[in-house]
C-alpha cells in the first residue's frame, strides 16, 4: 500500500498529502518533524523487489545533492524506511512548471519574448552545464521538468525530476533497445535505443527543443503518431525559427541547426556553447 496522510517515513517525515508522481516514484507533501518544516517526499516502495529503481533514486538524491548551490531541486535528505520504501526529502516549491506557463502563452498566441526567455532559462543552462561537468546527464530535459518558483516568472526556477540520470561511467541501467525520455524532447540518437553511446549532447538537443518551442510557441517536430514524430526528428530538415518568428535575427536559424542538429558531432558540444551563441543571436537584434 502507498503512504496515506498521517503515516510517517524513517521516524522523520509525516505524510500529509499527496502531490503527483514522477518518473520513478509517488511524491508527497511532508512535514520534516526534526526541522519543522515542509518539503516534498519522493518515495519508492519495495526497494528491495525493484533493485533498479531504488539504484536510479539513489542516483537521482546524489546527482541533486552534488549540484547544491544550482537551479537543481534542492535535497534535504534520502534513506530507506523500516517497510522498505525509499525517500529522497526535497525542498516543497510552489509555483508552475514551464509546460503549464508556456501553455498559457500559447493560448494567447504570446510566445516568450527573448530577452524573457534568457533570464527565465539562464539558471537551467547554467545548471546543465554544472551537471555535465560532473559526468551527471540529465537525459529528460523538457517543460514539465522546470518550474518557475513563485512568484512566477521572478521567482527563480528549478530543475526537476532527476530519476533518468546517467552518470557516466557508472553501470548502464537502461537496457538496450529501451528508449528513455519525453517523445517530443528526445535527441535523434537516442531513438535507436543504444544507451551506451549516449553522452551529455542529449540534454543539450533537448534544452535546444525547449529553447525553440518557447520562442516560437510550438515544438520543432511533430507528427500524427509517435512514427511521423520520430522520422520528423531523425530524419527531417529542421525548421526554421526565423520564419515563425519575423521579429528574431534572421541567424537564429543557423543556431537551430545546431543545436538540433540529427548527427550529434554536428551539434554544439557544450551546453555552455549553446547558451553563449543564442545570446548572442538574441541580442544582436534586440
Amino acid at each position: 500500500m502507498p503512504p496515506k496522510p498521517g503515516d510517517v517515513i524513517d521516524s522523520r517525515f509525516e505524510i500529509l498529502n499527496f502531490l503527483g508522481e514522477g518518473a520513478h516514484g509517488l511524491v508527497f507533501r511532508a512535514l520534516d518533524r526534526e526541522k519543522s518544516e515542509l518539503v516534498a517526499l519522493k518515495v519508492l516502495q519495495d526497494a528491495a523487489n525493484e533493485p533498479e529503481y531504488s539504484v536510479r533514486l539513489v542516483r537521482e538524491a546524489k546527482a541533486m545533492a552534488t549540484l547544491t548551490g544550482t537551479a537543481a531541486v534542492q535535497v534535504h535528505g534520502y534513506g530507506i524506511d523500516v517497510d522498505g520504501s525509499f525517500y529522497i526529502a526535497m525542498e516543497l516549491l510552489s509555483g508552475v512548471d514551464l509546460e503549464d506557463f508556456l501553455l498559457r502563452l500559447e493560448g494567447l498566441r504570446r510566445p516568450l519574448a527573448p530577452l524573457e526567455l534568457l533570464a527565465l532559462l539562464g539558471p537551467i543552462a547554467d545548471t546543465l552545464e554544472a551537471a555535465h561537468s560532473r559526468g551527471i546527464v540529465h537525459r529528460d530535459v523538457k517543460p514539465g521538468n522546470v518550474f518557475l518558483v513563485d512568484p512566477v516568472p521572478r521567482g527563480g526556477v528549478r530543475l526537476l525530476d532527476f530519476g533518468l540520470v546517467k552518470l557516466m561511467g557508472a553501470r548502464r541501467l537502461t537496457k538496450a533497445g529501451v528508449v528513455a525520455g519525453s517523445p517530443s524532447y528526445i535527441a535523434p540518437e537516442a531513438w535507436a535505443g543504444d544507451p551506451d553511446v549516449l553522452d551529455h549532447r542529449l540534454d543539450v538537443y533537448s534544452l535546444g527543443v525547449v529553447i525553440f518551442r518557447a520562442l516560437a510557441g510550438r515544438i520543432p517536430f511533430d507528427g500524427a503518431d509517435l512514427s511521423a514524430k520520430l522520422a520528423a526528428a531523425t530524419k527531417g530538415a529542421r525548421p526554421s525559427l526565423h520564419a515563425l518568428r519575423p521579429d528574431l535575427p534572421p541567424a537564429v536559424d543557423e543556431w537551430v541547426q545546431r543545436a538540433l542538429a540529427i548527427d550529434p558531432a554536428r551539434r554544439y558540444q557544450t551546453i555552455r556553447a549553446l547558451w553563449d551563441e543564442l545570446g548572442a543571436v538574441l541580442q544582436s537584434g534586440a
